[in-house]
């Protein structure tokens, strides 16, 4: 008996080893953007904006690029009603997650780059349109 206790615990800790908590791929103490970004006829431009928290929640917006990340901190959060929100899931380096609006929902999926920029492809069933954007850390301070 003691023998498979020790076997199913040598078992368990090679299956685990090496796994790490994948969820430590992303940062959590800040914001990732994309750059600014202009249509034909777009004056202003604009971006968007992900955190994701350690919990396996994520939140994105899109604003004008005359906007700031600091202007951010004060609304930019998981109890903003203005925020799409979803839960992500990460296999390997893989991302996949989706985040639903008041206006609808969007679906990511991409990849955690070894820079730490984030790649995704992504799908709104509000309008159909898609696209694909790298995201970069902004690290920030005082989040709340």
């Amino acid at each position: 008996m003691k023998t498979l206790i020790l076997l199913l615990t040598l078992l368990y800790s090679l299956s685990s080893f090496g796994q790490g908590d994948k969820k430590s791929l992303l940062k959590f103490d800040g914001y990732y953007e994309t750059n600014c970004y202009t249509e034909i006829g777009d004056d202003e431009g604009s971006q968007d904006y992900l955190r994701f928290y350690s919990n396996g929640k994520v939140i994105n917006v899109g604003t004008d690029c005359e906007g700031t990340t600091s202007e951010l901190k004060d609304w930019f959060n998981i109890n903003a009603e203005q925020v799409g929100k979803g839960d992500y899931e990460i296999k390997g380096r893989r991302i996949f997650f989706s985040t639903k609006s008041k206006t609808g929902i969007v679906k990511y999926k991409g990849r955690i780059k070894k820079d730490g920029e984030v790649k995704l492809k992504w799908k709104s069933l509000i309008n159909g349109s898609r696209g694909h954007d790298i995201y970069k850390f902004i690290a920030l301070t005082g989040l709340t």
